[in-house]
């Protein structure tokens, strides 16, 4: 690990190789092309089957609830298409963030090397950051979460945001782990980059 720290090209690559997963996976989800399976399919299959959702399919699903608990879908609003249309709009300005600069990185950057020189792609990676790229999986996560609880627990489905419980957690574990294993290869006082996660503009200085 301390040879690596000493070793900029290392980092270059490895920089370079987490950001061409990320916006393979970015242009997978916002993918609307013929034959993709993109976010925008899940839209559509949930408003046209809304009924998966509603209060009869759930305890088809789970038969003996209300023996377990009289009380349990008390308050609990069955969902319709404009309820669902209402949570998908919340992923409106992030489906428009995907579909544009991250889309062409994807493209034309990381998927069919088209521009391979930093001047020819560093005006894209100017309007991407790595903030907007986290808002924009939150939307998503939000969105599946408030049909996961729906679906399985009948719960009122909200055109909201959620907080992400685990960000926290599973900062404090990483930290943890390259504290504990890692550390004890290395020398006292290195600074080493494995602990920064920022979001470099480019892959090549």
């Amino acid at each position: 690990m301390n040879l690596i720290n000493k070793n900029p090209e290392f980092w270059m690559l490895h920089t370079a190789s987490v950001q061409h997963t990320l916006f393979l996976y970015l242009g997978r989800i916002s993918d609307d092309s013929k034959g993709a399976k993109s976010f925008a399919d899940l839209t559509k299959h949930c408003i046209m089957n809304v009924s998966d959702f509603s209060r009869s399919e759930f305890l088809s699903r789970k038969p003996n609830i209300l023996s377990l608990n009289e009380s349990f879908l008390d308050g609990k609003v069955e969902p319709t298409k404009e309820d669902l249309a209402a949570l998908f709009k919340t992923s409106s300005e992030h489906n428009r963030f995907l579909r544009g600069a991250c889309k062409k990185i994807r493209s034309e950057v990381f998927a069919h090397a088209i521009l391979t020189e930093k001047h020819e792609y560093s005006h894209l990676f100017e309007q991407v950051s790595l903030e907007r790229i986290e808002s924009s999986f939150l939307a998503f996560w939000s969105i599946s979460k408030h049909l996961w609880q729906c679906y399985h627990n009948a719960r009122t489905i909200r055109a909201e945001i959620l907080e992400y419980p685990e960000k926290e957690r599973i900062f404090k574990n990483t930290t943890e782990a390259i504290r504990g294993s890692i550390q004890q290869i290395l020398p006292v006082g290195t600074n080493h980059a494995v602990m920064s996660f920022a979001f470099a503009k480019g892959t090549s200085s």
